[in-house]
């Protein structure tokens, strides 16, 4: 099994190696770049330049959030702070770097070419988004990561930074004999070198070898867990690689759902509910259904909720009673998932009952400034945003005529992996974790935050590791050489038993593995978080993981990125559930993007059945008095078991710099960076 030279693989070295190439590795690359590291010691690995979600994201009017500049609206970093820490969950020092540097990351996307709207007098001006009390929004319209992507590749290509396109990472290189957990290199595989034939040489030649002295993780949410998903497909996601490096995680209970189509992956938010659009669902006879009359009590009710949900897009529990705007979320789940009825919007036609003297003053006043009344949906919706029609006729689906068939969709990921102020790990040293992937956010953001996060990441990750302690180490060749032949000696054995797996009936492929885990994300991880046989459920995927090797049929040497995507899956799905397992065990109550389900309540703790109306009433949902919004769970796994802990969040700092002592401290650590 070992007859093979570890001599023969050629070993790339470089400073940074950035996995993933979405808006916040890109902005990494350039970062590192102004602070002094040479383009010659910056790769960036990626499965498929241009596949993240950045680049085929959107929305009607797709928003950056950042700090209020325009006008006289008063606003600071410490006010956006708040606003962000409020959100529970969330470290105040992490809440203030991003509040603090958002004008600064703002300004270099403009100076990149980003075409963001500003007045007469070169004030950018602002809105507000969803959990935004001030309006710190801005936007292009519906392609403004996509913009953002192609202002910061262009960037990248124009400085020569070294690109490894068609590179899917398997393995983060650790050396575990320190004191701390060290990331030292890489393992990818060079997809586009793969072959039909199952021959395990061919197989272990495709493989690539990265020597490191800092390993960026840029890769994203953990794209292919949910079945009704607003992620691109060629997104696939990699927190597997962060478990398996050793990485603790944190908040993964919380995660953002919300309406969007399904042919076409976008969120149907903004202007698309605006113009108050038809809800219908479809039965087995292919009769239309106008469900949403029979939650709300009047049609002015519902057309505010309709309204609403433009601006409360991502699902949210305290929208739920006095027939707020996320009872729609709940009812398309109802029709879509457990009656098993395909859900449309329909634009050509109003909704049941629908009278322009009883629409909602909130919802009247709105289309009437904005020019914008008109006897039916897509007239309104032209006159409002005629970019939102423009963007699904570009994918050959006409709203004008046609209805579009949407979902309750999961859209990002708002924990991820644990990291300090520079965004580094705080168990693996050397590797750092920007965008969806760093664990920053809590239960609530704004939207549009999280493409601050990505930015500010970047430029602080390129700040610790030009300046502080690790720009010219090296790692010793021997050093690296003793950790890289472990793991390829792995491997070998890996592929051989993967190819020559013959089907019996226990055998599995990827793709029937994928179905079986995006299931269970249905049943136990979206908005219903039910804790009834979810024990059960665990038990079964931790077989799945000491099978998967041994279980999994290839039919042909490419169908391993698939293996590899799955693993990553399951892996990541066990972290998941065993994460809402715990929360259910915490006393959890319903909070955030969830509904928690539970038979039994508990009298000390004062737990009660929250009731939707009308037929939704079966989700009755845990509301009770422990509020763990101070603390953040985490995630860490150690000698094949999962350990969970509840830390105690960091408050915001408050002692703000005198200037002289900041300056001095700041002149003092320039010499010291230029030793």
């Amino acid at each position: 099994m070992n007859d093979f030279n570890i001599k023969d693989p050629e070993i790339k070295e470089f400073n940074a190696i950035i996995i993933g190439s979405g808006a916040a590795g890109l902005n990494c690359a350039i970062h590192l770049v102004q602070e002094g590291i040479d383009t010659s010691k910056i790769a960036i690995i990626t499965e498929k330049l241009g596949g993240g979600t950045s680049f085929n994201a959107g929305s009607d009017k797709q928003t950056y959030y950042k700090m209020s500049i325009y006008g006289d609206q008063g606003d600071s970093p410490y006010e956006l702070a708040k606003d962000l820490y409020a959100g529970g969950a969330m470290h105040g020092d992490i809440a203030l770097i991003e509040a603090t540097n958002s004008i600064r990351e703002f300004f270099h996307l403009v100076q990149l070419g980003v075409p963001f709207p500003y007045d007469e007098y070169g004030g950018f001006v602002g809105y507000k988004t969803d959990n935004d009390p001030k309006q710190r929004a801005t936007s292009i319209g519906p392609f403004t990561s996509q913009k953002m992507g192609k202002c910061l590749l262009n960037t990248v290509k124009e400085k020569n930074i070294n690109i490894f396109d068609k590179h899917y990472a398997i393995k983060i290189i650790i050396d575990d004999n320190t004191k701390q957990r060290e990331a030292i290199g890489l393992i990818c595989i060079k997809s586009d070198e793969l072959s039909k034939e199952k021959n395990v040489n061919n197989l272990f030649s495709s493989l690539r070898i990265f020597k490191a002295r800092n390993i960026i993780i840029a890769t994203g949410g953990p794209a292919i867990l949910y079945k009704n998903s607003v992620y691109p497909t060629s997104q696939k996601g990699t927190t597997n690689l962060a478990i398996e490096a050793g990485c603790k995680l944190q908040n993964l209970t919380e995660s953002q759902f919300g309406l969007a189509s399904t042919k076409f992956r976008w969120n149907v938010s903004g202007s698309y509910q605006q113009v108050i659009p038809r809800y219908y669902s479809v039965d087995a006879n292919n009769a239309e259904i106008e469900f949403l009359n029979d939650i709300f009590p009047s049609f002015t009710e519902l057309s505010k909720a309709i309204f609403l949900k433009g601006y409360q897009w991502p699902f949210n529990v305290a929208l739920l009673e006095g027939y707020g705007s996320s009872l729609i979320d709940l009812a398309v789940f109802h029709e879509n998932i457990t009656l098993n009825r395909h859900v449309f919007l329909d634009y050509t036609k109003n909704p049941k009952g629908f009278n322009l003297a009883e629409l909602h003053p909130i919802a009247k006043d709105y289309l009437s400034k904005s020019n914008a009344l008109a006897d039916i949906p897509i007239k309104r919706l032209r006159k409002l945003n005629e970019q939102a029609i423009k963007v699904y006729d570009k994918h050959n689906i006409d709203i004008t005529v046609e209805p579009l068939e949407i979902a309750v969709c999961n859209q990002h990921l708002n924990g991820g992996i644990t990291c300090d102020l520079w965004w580094e790990s705080t168990t693996v040293k050397n590797l750092f974790a920007i965008g969806e992937i760093n664990g920053s956010h809590g239960i609530h953001r704004p939207g549009g935050a999280a493409l601050n996060a990505g930015q500010v990441g970047g430029l602080r990750v390129s700040q610790k590791i030009a300046h502080i302690d690790y720009r010219d180490q090296v790692i010793e060749s021997e050093r690296f050489q003793k950790f890289l032949k472990s793991e390829l000696i792995n491997l070998k054995d890996q592929f051989k038993i993967l190819l020559e797996n013959a089907p019996n009936e226990n055998s599995i492929t990827p793709l029937i593995l994928l179905d079986q885990i995006q299931n269970r994300m249905s049943k136990y991880a979206t908005i219903i978080r039910p804790l009834k046989d979810l024990e059960s459920e665990i038990e079964i995927i931790q077989k799945q993981i000491n099978n998967i090797v041994e279980s999994i049929v290839l039919e042909r040497q490419t169908d391993i990125i698939d293996f590899y995507c799955v693993k990553d899956a399951l892996f990541t799905q066990l972290f998941f559930l065993q994460a809402i397992l715990n929360y259910h065990l915490s006393n959890g109550r319903s909070r955030g993007s969830y509904l928690i389900l539970r038979d039994k309540l508990q009298d000390s703790l004062s737990e009660m059945h929250i009731l939707p109306p009308g037929y939704l009433k079966e989700y009755k949902f845990i509301h009770n008095n422990v509020d763990l919004s101070k603390k953040i769970q985490t995630l860490q796994w150690k000698d094949g078991q999962i350990f969970i802990k509840w830390e105690d969040i960091r408050e915001i700092p408050t002692d703000f710099g005198w200037f002289e002592n900041v300056w001095k401290e700041f002149l003092k650590n320039k010499k010291e960076y230029k030793k």
